[in-house]
């Protein structure tokens, strides 16, 4: 709902307005083979009072050890849904390391409580870093 001229702006609606960033950083290592599993400590509960737009920035640490073992996947799962695109890495002379990213653009359709996680899926011979994954959600609410 927009502002109208000559409306008087209320605190909470003047609150909505400011964008709010919340970060978390994976605090174990998932070891393939493994599918949409969960990066440990890589997730963030947000509670918004009403519909929300949201910009998530997520980063993998993906260890690939052996050679030609497949693409090692990551992802957002919003509410429990998985989203896209997939972040991917794939090493296929001898394994190798690297921190695949990507970046989520959307809307939260209704208030209340929304849960943004990083999921990963290793295949074998192949590691998620979790300490070293990080996702940062920036919120702002619609007022």
């Amino acid at each position: 709902m927009p502002i109208l001229a000559g409306q008087i702006v209320t605190a909470t609606q003047l609150n909505r307005l400011q964008p709010k960033k919340y970060g978390a950083v994976g605090t174990s290592a998932i070891t393939g083979p493994s599918t949409n599993t969960d990066v440990p400590g890589a997730s963030l509960t947000i509670t918004t009072e009403t519909a929300a737009n949201y910009v998530v920035w997520c980063v993998w640490d993906a260890n690939v050890s052996g050679a030609g073992t497949g693409t090692l996947l990551g992802r957002l799962a919003l509410d429990g849904i998985n989203q896209s695109p997939l972040a991917t890495m794939n090493h296929p002379a001898s394994g190798g390391r690297s921190q695949p990213t990507q970046q989520y653009i959307g809307t939260l359709p209704t208030a209340g409580s929304h849960t943004f996680k990083l999921v990963a899926s290793p295949l074998t011979l192949q590691t998620v870093q979790g300490t070293n994954c990080s996702i940062l959600v920036e919120i702002t609410e619609i007022i």
